[in-house]
């Protein structure tokens, strides 16, 4: 997340006329929101409303970053309900008992022992992480941006360009 506050000049205002804009930095998670990047869109947005300047959203992002841990990302695997079809959709993510073995005592992913297919495995039933940002708490963040929003609305010039990704 990135924030500027700027002065454009035009044939309009020589003098110039301030804005805030706030875009997703797209290099750096995949633009996904955090804590860290609520709390920047927040105060941003903030200080739109207290000066009473124009806010400007560009949006390009994946959304709250609630996902898989980096530690782990690279090591689960798919228990699909058909493996010829996996248009049939899975059954649960799993860790190899190695894998297991190596991220067990970071905390960062809880598991159960399974048998299936006739492997050991670990069935991933709750993904932690390491790294602060990763859970439910992006929720919370959610909520305040869209509260801030709210009223940028109704007190200042708001524009939210959005660009899917």
């Amino acid at each position: 997340m990135v924030a500027w506050r700027m002065t454009l000049r035009t044939t309009e205002y020589p003098l110039g006329r301030e804005i805030i804009v706030i875009s997703n930095d797209i290099t750096h998670k995949i633009g996904s929101f955090g804590p860290q990047e609520d709390v920047l869109f927040l105060r941003a947005s903030e200080m739109a409303r207290e000066s009473g300047i124009p806010r400007i959203y560009i949006a390009a992002n994946s959304g709250a970053r609630i996902g898989l841990a980096e530690e782990i990302r690279h090591m689960f695997h798919v228990a699909w309900q058909d493996p010829a079809d996996p248009y049939k959709g899975f059954k649960y993510l799993y860790l190899t008992p190695q894998d297991y073995k190596k991220v067990s005592a970071l905390n960062s992913v809880h598991c159960e022992h399974v048998e299936d297919e006739g492997e050991s495995r670990y069935k991933i039933t709750d993904i932690i992480g390491k790294e602060e940002g990763l859970g439910v708490e992006n929720l919370r963040g959610s909520g305040m941006i869209a509260g801030e929003s709210s009223l940028a609305y109704e007190e200042i010039i708001t524009m939210n360009l959005v660009r899917l990704i």
